[in-house]
């Protein structure tokens, strides 16, 4: 159950990177400013969320629940 969880929560670390990178890439080519403000607020998010995952990930390891 452990793997299971720890690979879910890579996934989903993996998949908050790629969306980050890609709300980057559409930010540089957006042409109008609601665009550039929703692209702008989802890099942050992605931002916050990689935070406490990767906070979350340290947790796991300090405990000993992560392999």
């Amino acid at each position: 159950m452990i793997n299971r969880f720890n690979d879910n929560l890579l996934m989903i670390r993996n998949l908050c990177e790629s969306l980050r990178i890609l709300s980057q890439r559409a930010l540089e080519d957006a042409n109008d400013d609601s665009c550039r403000a929703l692209y702008t607020d989802m890099n942050k998010e992605m931002a916050l969320y990689l935070e406490e995952i990767d906070k979350e990930i340290d947790g796991h390891k300090k405990k000993g629940k992560w392999e």
